[in-house]
């Protein structure tokens, strides 16, 4: 984990020494939901609103990138709210269709669980081990508009095609839909 940060750290400096390498950052906010399998964990809804950032390079006809993306999913269900908090490494690759300033895209992603926690409104917490979760694949889509050569905004939808968490509650499944707005800056 040390290496990782000391590798997104050096990638990071290198961009601003060489800016000629074409790389964007892109940050915002992200808003997470879910689907369900099963009627009965139709409580669960996705009230949690986080961060997430990437850095995004162009490679021949697509666009990829590599980032941070945390998701949350609250479970009114009982008496007790129940909040899952799930951190990801997020790789995602789409192709771009210029229109002027707008950019239309659409690709894939795939996000490795990097941690995730359970919190009561109790007050109590579990972790929950990277293991007992499924890596999340699926298809994304959005847009962007360029306020001028360098900085931009974007919309985007990730919607996940596997169970995410299986057996939380009795026996259910859900798989995420992620959909946020986001700020990039091109290097």
């Amino acid at each position: 984990m040390r290496l990782n940060k000391i590798y997104y750290f050096i990638l990071i400096l290198c961009s601003f020494l060489n800016a000629e390498i074409g790389l964007t950052l892109v940050g915002g906010f992200n808003h997470s939901n879910v689907v369900h399998q099963n009627k009965q964990m139709q409580e669960w809804s996705g009230d949690v609103k986080s961060l997430s950032f990437a850095i995004e390079r162009k490679l021949g006809p697509v666009k990829t990138s590599i980032g941070y993306i945390n998701g949350g999913f609250i479970n009114g269900r009982s008496d007790i709210d129940t909040t899952l908090n799930v951190s990801f490494l997020n790789i995602e690759s789409y192709y771009p269709i210029n229109i002027g300033k707008i950019m239309l895209l659409g690709g894939v992603y795939i996000a490795g669980p990097l941690s995730a926690n359970e919190t009561y409104s109790t007050g109590s917490s579990i972790t929950i081990k990277s293991e007992e979760l499924n890596i999340d694949y699926g298809v994304l889509m959005g847009g962007s508009f360029g306020l001028n050569e360098k900085i931009g905004i974007r919309i985007i939808i990730h919607y996940g095609l596997v169970d995410l968490w299986k057996d939380p509650l009795q026996r259910g499944s859900l798989s995420t839909i992620f959909s946020g707005v986001n700020i990039y800056y091109n290097l």
